[in-house]
């Protein structure tokens, strides 16, 4: 339903609500894009126009090499590399986890489902800056400091992930469990067959949710990965911005370079990202 109907904006007061509405949101499209017009444009400005007393929205001069320079001199392309692979394997163990504890307390309602949950909530409660020590000393014992599987162990299993997906899967119909169970499907079968194919906007949700928290996270990778050959994206920038001295153009094309992949996922997921969003069950 529009905010103003056509009826409306053949009076006076109807366009002037409606030109006033229009002129705020491009105003805001604008404030909102900028800082991400002045990054890109950024890039291709030269150190010292970067870090003139005057600054310059459009370059005098075209810097086109600060993108070679940059690859070349922090290995982007190894930092990349890590960052996905331990994304990609942090998404496939977390999401495959996360759905079959569900599955097994919302569809098999086990004995002590209340409790395990319970317990589930219960690690929530726990600041993660709290369990850095501890994890620290779980992974030196382990021999895996240094090792990617460090921090992909450390982020493969989270509670609210649980939650998020036993939520939805509470909201399926019984009547099609009970259709499965006739048909002599087994709980393997009814959630591969029957569960999985109605998750597809949840566990959109959970993925994206999972890539930008793995993705941004600095502290822990930083912690439990000393070596630069094992460095992601983001440990990258947080060292050339508290320990390093590059320039400008240099910081402005990791920037960038550090922002697509985040764009990207939203862009492709973004049908799925508002029907999770939307769907707080289905009714049966």
């Amino acid at each position: 339903m529009a905010i103003i109907q056509d009826i409306e904006l053949r009076c006076k007061k109807g366009k002037r609500v409606y030109y006033s509405i229009f002129t705020y949101l491009s105003l805001a499209i604008i404030v909102q894009f900028f800082p991400m017009f002045w990054m890109i444009i950024s890039t291709f400005k030269t150190d010292a126009e970067l870090t003139a007393s005057i600054p310059t929205i459009i370059p005098k001069i075209w810097n086109f090499s600060a993108y070679k320079q940059a690859f070349e001199t922090y290995d982007v392309w190894r930092n990349l590399g890590n960052t996905f692979y331990i994304i990609i394997m942090i998404i496939i163990i977390q999401i495959t986890n996360s759905i079959i504890a569900a599955f097994v307390l919302s569809a098999m309602k086990p004995k002590c489902g209340k409790v395990i949950q319970m317990l589930f909530l219960t690690t929530m409660m726990f600041s993660g800056t709290a369990l850095m020590f501890p994890l620290y000393i779980e992974m030196t014992q382990l021999h895996l400091i240094g090792s990617k599987w460090a921090v992909i162990m450390s982020s493969s299993a989270w509670a609210y992930a649980i939650i998020w997906f036993k939520s939805f899967f509470d909201n399926i119909p019984n009547d099609l469990y009970e259709a499965a169970r006739i048909d002599g499907a087994s709980h393997l079968k009814t959630l591969w067959s029957i569960v999985l194919p109605l998750s597809k906007p949840i566990i959109a949700v959970m993925t994206v949710n999972t890539f930008m928290a793995v993705y941004n996270d600095t502290v822990l990778p930083l912690m439990l990965l000393p070596n630069q050959k094992d460095w992601t994206i983001m440990i990258r920038l947080f060292v050339l911005n508290t320990a390093g001295s590059p320039k400008p153009s240099h910081m402005y094309v990791l920037l960038l370079v550090a922002t697509i992949p985040s764009f990207i996922i939203y862009m492709l997921a973004q049908k799925q990202l508002v029907e999770g969003v939307s769907t707080t069950g289905i009714k049966g």
